[in-house]
């Protein structure tokens, strides 16, 4: 073998090393971007999932009773709503329309007028003890003789 042939076959070997030895690193390169990649994603499902954790501590679920119309309904609501947005939700859901006899109270045996706490959050309503539960009626003025 010649000197010239033999350098370049010592060439060509010295480029097939360095093309195997980029692989090799583009390989390592690959293997660290799909364990950051794996990680990354396992990150993403664990902050989902705590975000649909929080999402359901600060909903409850508001019974509301229409005690002239004997209907029920009960729904899931933000604790940040109003007493005035559960009332509202509730003709919604219980598909009566709203009288300007009717007024919002609390449920039970003794139901207390909520009329003049309308604008209060249901957990600022619960923190202040306006309201027990959430257990609400809604009652219309009957009228009488």
């Amino acid at each position: 073998m010649s000197e010239d042939h033999k350098k370049d076959d010592d060439s060509r070997q010295s480029r097939i090393d360095k093309a195997i030895h980029d692989i090799e690193d583009a390989e390592k390169r690959l293997e660290h971007i799909h364990e950051d990649e794996k990680a990354a994603e396992k990150d993403l499902e664990k902050a989902v999932h705590e975000l649909k954790d929080a999402e359901r501590e600060d909903k409850v679920t508001v019974h509301v009773t229409h005690v002239n119309e004997a209907e029920k309904t009960s729904f899931e609501e933000r604790v940040e709503a109003t007493l005035q947005q559960v009332w509202d939700k509730a003709y919604k859901k219980l598909e009566i329309a709203k009288k300007d006899t009717d007024i919002f109270q609390t449920g039970g045996e003794k139901p207390k007028s909520l009329m003049s706490f309308l604008n209060l959050t249901l957990k600022r309503a619960h923190k202040e003890k306006v309201i027990k539960d959430y257990h609400f009626e809604i009652a219309s003025e009957t009228g009488g003789a």
